[in-house]
This record gives C-alpha cells, structure tokens and sequence, in this order.
C-alpha cells in the first residue's frame, strides 16, 4: 500500500527536478561567472592581506549594527511614550466632556486591544 504511494512520489519529484535542471543550471552559471567578474580580491600570494582587509571590515560591522540596535531600542521607547502620552490627553479630553458616550472602562479597553 506504501511501495507505491512512495514510487509515486519519488516519480513526481523526479519529474519536478528534470524540468527545472536547465534553469538551475544556468543560474548556477550566471552566479559563477557574476563572481568571477566581479571579484575585486589580490592575486594569490598577496591575497593574505585581502583576508586582512576583510576582517577589519567585519569587525567595523558589528560595531555599527550595535549602535544601530541601540538606537533602534531608543526610537521604540520613544514611540512607546509618545502613544502612552497620546492616551493619556485623550483619557483626559474624554472624562472632561459630557457629550461622550465613551467611559473610561472602553477606552482602557481600546488601549490593550492597541
């Protein structure tokens, strides 16, 4: 009962793999020859410096993308203070006017459902 659901199977992604092997084949290609063109790196014996370079560059990168998860994290607690400060005036414009329908429980509401 297995055998052939699995035959079948095997059969369909087989089948899936032939008709997209020309298009994998030639991305492939494409990559390759895009990295050989495009390769800025030293010849062999001064490529050790290139490694250097590299490094330094990486080191520099994680530096940055730590300030900029610092500054990130500041931005969100300022949105954060600025909507707490928004619902509060709003609270208060609310409980100061009589026309409105809305208590206090609903807008407290509508603030966790936010």
């Amino acid at each position: 009962m297995f055998i052939p659901l699995l035959v079948a199977l095997m059969s369909t992604t087989m089948t899936m793999i032939n008709d997209n092997k020309d298009h994998q084949w030639k991305f492939q290609r494409t990559e390759i020859w895009l990295r050989f063109f495009n390769y800025t790196g030293l010849p062999a014996p001064f490529n050790i410096f290139d490694a250097l370079i590299n490094l330094l560059n990486c080191r520099k990168h994680e530096q940055d993308t730590r300030s900029t998860k610092k500054c990130k994290t500041r931005e969100l607690m300022k949105y954060i203070n600025l909507v707490s400060r928004l619902t509060r005036r709003y609270i208060h414009n609310m409980e100061d006017s009589h026309v409105s329908d809305a208590t206090r429980e609903d807008l407290e509401n509508a603030k966790r459902d936010i």
